[in-house]
């Protein structure tokens, strides 16, 4: 009897577990058609630089997908530890770092920077700007700024530099009295001589601000130029120097006639003149009005082709009036060969 209902519990659980298998092999199975796996919510925290931080949960696993849930945009500059299209998993920290933009002043040059880093030292390395103690650093390297400040950086800086100049020389003219009147001949050359100076220079942000002399030396000393020179011609009636005078009072021009002392030119009055002096070559008979006796001149024509030489006021004649002035030759062809020409005098008293 016992035996029989063994049997009979045996058969029945076998039965029953025979269902229960059925059962979870159909569940798995619909399962399975439907495409449906239950899969537990990660927690996700995500850091913003911007905001406090945010801790979610969410059956979504990439980051650009999970940020964009959550409103959140990156603009140009952010930065995040991850890449947009990263898988993240529980417990992942999505950590934004947002950019800011600052001012760096340097070299008077004003930069626009957008930046991730915070810290003056960091932002400063990251533009290739090294400083040391001869730089100013406002605010200091140590600090921190914020979106719209302003970094200034200011470059001192101060070395010698070696220059030369010349020095001019000096002309030193010295009379020689076997030279003709008015010539001149350079017996040395003269020479500059040559000055080194150092000076320091000091620069702030690259401008020069101030410079001293440190030294100066004489690398050579300049050579005197001496030019001799005939002596000045002294004035003497009738003779015809080298060239025009230096030293004068006025320059005028004139309308040059020439006269003899024959008759035929001075009539009763042959030989003589009107101020009793004698009559000889440099002798001008003048319109006194114009020309007082005893005037001395220098007399050349205007166009430089005759020179007539030492004069002076010494006659008068009636045709003889205004800028006219006659000219005394010695002969009657020496007249002729003059003529008539437009003559510049130079007063010599």
């Amino acid at each position: 009897m016992i035996t029989e209902l063994k049997g009979k519990l045996s058969a029945a659980m076998k039965k029953a577990n025979k269902k229960i298998a059925l059962i979870v092999s159909a569940a798995v199975v619909t399962i399975g058609c439907c495409g449906f796996v239950y899969a537990a919510p990660n927690n996700v925290t995500i850091t913003d630089t911007e905001s406090s931080p945010v801790q979610i949960k969410t059956n979504d696993t990439k980051v650009g997908k999970i940020l964009s849930k959550q409103g959140i945009i990156l603009n140009e500059g952010d930065r995040i530890n991850y890449s947009m299209n990263d898988e993240v998993g529980d417990n992942a920290v999505i950590s934004i770092i947002r950019a800011i933009s600052v001012n760096v002043v340097y070299m008077g040059e004003t930069r626009k920077v957008t930046t991730t880093e915070t810290s003056v030292a960091e932002i400063l390395a990251e533009q290739g700007i090294a400083v040391n103690d001869n730089y100013e650093v406002y605010p200091a390297t140590y600090e921190k700024v914020a979106d719209g400040d302003t970094i200034t950086i200011i470059a001192h800086d101060t070395h010698n530099i070696t220059v030369q100049e010349e020095v001019d020389f000096n002309t030193v003219e010295v009379e020689n009295a076997s030279l003709a009147p008015g010539e001149r001949v350079v017996t040395q050359q003269g020479e500059k001589g040559i000055n080194e100076y150092v000076y320091q220079i000091s620069y702030q942000d690259g401008v020069e601000i101030s410079r001293i002399l440190i030294s100066e030396t004489t690398l050579s000393n300049p050579v005197d130029e001496i030019v001799e020179y005939g002596p000045e011609s002294v004035w003497e009636l009738g003779v015809i120097p080298a060239s025009a005078p230096k030293n004068y009072s006025k320059v005028m021009e004139f309308t040059a006639t020439a006269y003899d002392a024959s008759p035929a030119d001075n009539g009763q009055w042959a030989g003589k003149t009107s101020t009793g002096m004698p009559l000889t070559y440099g002798v001008v008979a003048v319109d006194p009005r114009v020309i007082p006796y005893g005037t001395k001149m220098y007399i050349e024509s205007v166009d430089g082709k005759y020179v007539y030489g030492y004069a002076i006021a010494g006659d008068c004649g009636g045709a003889i009036k205004g800028n006219k002035v006659d000219l005394f030759f010695p002969s009657r062809s020496k007249c002729y060969e003059f003529g008539r020409r437009a003559v510049r005098i130079y007063f010599l008293d």
